[in-house]
């Protein structure tokens, strides 16, 4: 593949992937793609295979940056209740720099792309285990690991893709098929991520922290 190829490649690819997370795979149609990216539609399927395939292509892409974040995450992780409060942090921090990822698998919750079922078991489910597997010796007796972690999965993936239902005396804009300006809600200012930072070290504490002499150690 010669340069020229390569880089219109890679603009399809990273319009797909605005499209795919505006929309879903279901709204997206390849003339959408094609038009959005400045080629016509055979030159898209000359360079990605088809709609499906760029689909693959780009949750494979999703998976491997967030693979990477969370296994350095994990490695690097202190046993301590600091620590698990770092790891809070990192993760939501990825995802505020990269919102499309959250809002790909938002898509996928809701039935989108049926026909591709097999990426939770082949992406979602490992990236769990390995995160849970890592919490399970942290948490207090009682807590059920794997729900604590969705709690916080499902938290933060409201918070990145729909923002907080708070604007004033304006009716909060929940809905959109238009691209966001920074690929999440504008309700999210520093203000509220400091809080919902803290909101998520609280549910750690709360939770995953053990009671008495059964606590994790503090630094």
């Amino acid at each position: 593949m010669n340069a020229g190829a390569g880089s219109e490649r890679e603009r399809i690819i990273q319009v797909a992937t605005r499209l795919f997370a505006d929309l879903g795979f279901d709204g997206t149609t390849g003339g959408m793609i094609a038009e959005a990216a400045g080629v016509d539609t055979a030159a898209l399927l000359q360079q990605t295979g088809g709609t499906l395939e760029l689909y693959h292509e780009v949750m494979r892409r999703a998976h491997l940056i967030e693979r990477e974040m969370l296994e350095d995450a994990v490695e690097s992780m202190r046993l301590t209740v600091e620590g698990l409060r770092d790891f809070a942090d990192t993760y939501l921090d990825f995802h505020l720099s990269n919102p499309h990822v959250a809002r790909l698998w938002l898509h996928r919750w809701v039935g989108d792309a049926a026909g591709s079922a097999d990426l939770e078991s082949e992406y979602e489910r490992p990236l769990t285990d390995l995160v849970g597997n890592a919490l399970r010796p942290l948490a207090s007796r009682g807590v059920d690991v794997d729900y604590m972690l969705w709690t916080l999965v499902w938290a933060m993936t409201g918070f990145v893709t729909y923002g907080v239902p708070n604007h004033g005396d304006k009716p909060t804009p929940w809905r959109g098929t238009t691209s966001l300006p920074h690929g999440h809600r504008d309700t999210l200012d520093a203000k509220e991520i400091t809080r919902f930072r803290s909101h998520l070290h609280l549910l750690i504490d709360r939770v995953l922290q053990a009671p008495a002499s059964d606590r994790l150690p503090s630094l």
